[in-house]
């Protein structure tokens, strides 16, 4: 497994306002063969941002998702340091919803998309 260098909250969030598009898809999955392409952006996210677990939880809920071709990911920080995750259909109607008890996330908030498969930021559409 390759090993990251370590960068700071500010460059990471630096790094992130940066993608624009995408070069690369990246495969994730889960075991039983659930997967789901990751634009650079998302790699990133995931490296960077140790945020493996949240590309789980959005590919964990996609067999109950699976007519809802565009989603948006909304992942907020909660004042009590826990974190709340939601998925909309694009047009503010939850579809979605999963707490999350602890995580060194190092942004209080992040939006994904996923559109037919692909993980992506907004930036990357």
């Amino acid at each position: 497994m390759e090993t990251l260098t370590r960068i700071s909250i500010d460059e990471f969030k630096d790094v992130l306002a940066g993608f624009i598009g995408t070069e690369n898809y990246y495969l994730h999955r889960l075991p039983g063969g659930l997967t789901m392409k990751l634009t650079d952006g998302c790699k990133f996210v995931k490296e960077y941002g140790n945020a493996y677990w949240l590309f789980d939880i959005i590919l964990s809920w996609q067999m109950k998702l699976q007519n809802q071709s565009f989603q948006v990911w909304k992942l907020i920080k909660q004042g009590d340091g826990s974190w709340f995750i939601q998925c909309t259909d694009g047009n503010d109607q939850v579809v979605a919803a999963q707490e999350i008890t602890y995580s060194i996330f190092p942004q209080d908030r992040l939006e994904l998309w996923l559109v037919d498969g692909v993980c992506m930021l907004p930036s990357e559409y």
